[in-house]
């Protein structure tokens, strides 16, 4: 859309309430954007919009770089690569091979075959609707080079076939050159391609400009060198590593520092590949297995399953990891060979990067409440009707009242007295016809009345929230997969047994997940409880989420 020049025809600086209505849109689209960064990007007095010959807006603070542009002037926006730069994960990704990046940055849309699938497959997408807006990053480099819009949904993305995306803006167009040319890393550089590096420290004002590069021809040449070779500790430079060495190096440090013991197992085998074994790569590296002589993560852990160092198990081409021995001679084998380099390894942050929250999961506790027929045993106990007791508590309050009327003992017969007979057998409508009274009773029976005369509560102890009672019985939240429109949906229930509050869960999960969120009333009257809806089948991503950040297991979750 850039590719070309353009002309300014006229600008105007937002009103306070076009700005509002802008960022609300933005927000809307972008859930990651919160508003403290677009006060940063768009401050108030400042923000003002460019109108091109093109039909384009551009959103911009002042004579800053222009920070959003809207492709038509119809509302659909999108953020400039020096706003992506900044914020790099504002917005969905695809990630393609580097040598891709060439076509891209000639002015071809994005093909699906060039676009890398993610080592859960192609559910690692997300959810791909027609017109989504997202951008186009390089396998090893952390700053996207392109953004766009999807012209494929989700089933067509599946097939990974045909033109995918409609690229709006890319690095080297006019809008870029009016930003500054500035490059976020050594990767961007004057080469056909953009390269891998790891460099994620740019800010605004740092990188250099194109007009600049010329006048010290040596700056960058040392830094994308130290950036492509440095490792930490000075341990194995990055550029001597192979694919394979890579794999053995990680699925080492996976098992010796995230998975120490056998608490996570069995596990995936793509959840160990992404989440543990890509953390622990040494820095300035990228892993790959596609690479690799295994070519797949599957084949390599087969590999590793042949030697005896674990155990796999495949269920409908599903492979987990489902034992390890750590003092096989494999294990051996690598620490020895890659001595230099686990003592090099930041042991601290590939153990916070690899391991999970390690909380304690929720705590279910069964409490009763008595109901009025109770109400003079409690009373005459010292207690208090209103509050609520374990079952052990109430029948050691129903015990003790019987064995301080002198009608038994728990381990023998019980007799029955006017005020026993009210409290657990009499009922409101009174005696029945042919019914009689029992007048001696054991401890069996006694136990069998009580629980029909309390009223039963859950408490249930969240990590991190508390204690939430509700009466009735203990639930799980439930999950439901569903179609609204022509959208996917996840509804999520009984989030507030948990003390969670749909409204509070939401504003964080549309930014953890990148998704729009819903707040529904649940149906039927006098109905307290709120419904939560995200868009796209994010199930797995809800429970890990749960897991990570309240220690609420699958255990606790019901899947519709």
């Amino acid at each position: 859309m850039f590719k070309k020049g353009y002309v300014a025809q006229g600008q105007n600086l937002l009103s306070k309430k076009d700005l509002k209505a802008l960022k609300g849109q933005l927000t809307e689209l972008f859930p990651s954007l919160d508003e403290k960064m677009l006060d940063e990007i768009l401050p108030e007095g400042q923000a003002k919009v460019v109108k091109l010959d093109n039909r384009c807006l551009l959103y911009s603070c002042g004579d800053a770089a222009p920070a959003f542009f809207d492709s038509e002037g119809r509302g659909e926006f999108y953020p400039t690569l020096h706003t992506l730069w900044q914020f790099p994960h504002i917005m969905q990704e695809l990630t393609i091979h580097p040598p891709v990046s060439k076509f891209v940055l000639n002015g071809a849309d994005l093909m699906l075959p060039g676009v890398l699938v993610p080592a859960n497959g192609v559910a690692g997408f997300g959810t791909v609707t027609k017109g989504q807006p997202r951008c186009i990053k390089i396998d090893g480099n952390p700053y996207p080079i392109a953004v766009g819009r999807m012209v494929v949904n989700q089933t067509q993305m599946e097939k990974l076939k045909g033109k995918g995306m409609e690229v709006m803006h890319v690095y080297r167009d006019a809008l870029w050159a009016q930003c500054g040319k500035v490059k976020p890393n050594a990767g961007f550089s004057d080469e056909e391609e953009v390269a891998p590096c790891a460099d994620s420290n740019w800010k605004p004002g740092a990188a250099s400009a194109e007009a600049n590069s010329t006048a010290e021809p040596t700056s960058e040449a040392p830094a994308a060198a130290s950036a492509a070779t440095a490792a930490p500790g000075g341990g194995k430079a990055a550029d001597d590593w192979t694919q394979d060495d890579l794999l053995d190096f990680t699925f080492l440090q996976a098992f010796k520092q995230g998975l120490a013991d056998d608490k996570a197992l069995p596990i995936e085998a793509s959840e160990l590949y992404e989440k543990h074994m890509k953390p622990a790569r040494p820095e300035g590296t990228t892993l790959d297995v596609k690479k690799s002589s295994h070519k797949q993560i599957g084949k390599f852990l087969n590999a590793m399953r042949k030697s005896k160092a674990i155990d796999v198990t495949e269920k409908k081409g599903v492979i987990h990891v489902s034992k390890v021995d750590r003092k096989h001679k494999v294990f051996v084998s690598l620490e020895e060979k890659f001595a230099e380099q686990v003592a090099a390894a930041p042991v601290a942050a590939v153990a916070a990067a690899v391991t999970p929250a390690g909380l304690p999961p929720p705590k279910v506790t069964a409490m009763w409440k008595p109901s009025h027929y109770l109400e003079p045993i409690w009373k005459a106990m010292g207690k208090k009707k209103d509050e609520l007791y374990t079952w052990d508590e109430a029948r050691a309050i129903v015990f003790s009242y019987i064995e301080q009327e002198g009608l038994g003992k728990p381990d023998g017969p019980i007799k029955m007295s006017d005020g026993l007979l009210t409290a657990l057998w009499k009922t409101a409508g009174g005696q029945k016809k042919d019914q009689e009274w029992p007048t001696e009773v054991d401890a069996e029976q006694v136990e069998e009345k009580l629980e029909d005369r309390l009223q039963q509560h859950a408490a249930i102890d969240v990590a991190g929230v508390g204690v939430t009672t509700r009466k009735g019985a203990p639930v799980n939240i439930a999950i439901s997969l569903s179609r609204k429109g022509a959208h996917n949906v996840t509804r999520i229930c009984n989030l507030e047994a948990y003390g969670l509050a749909p409204e509070a869960l939401g504003d964080e999960l549309k930014k953890k997940l990148n998704c729009t969120v819903y707040i529904e009333d649940m149906p039927g009257k006098n109905v307290k409880e709120k419904m939560l809806q995200l868009q796209g089948h994010v199930d797995q991503e809800f429970a890990q989420f749960l897991e990570q950040r309240y220690g609420i297991t699958k255990k606790f979750l019901e899947v519709k």
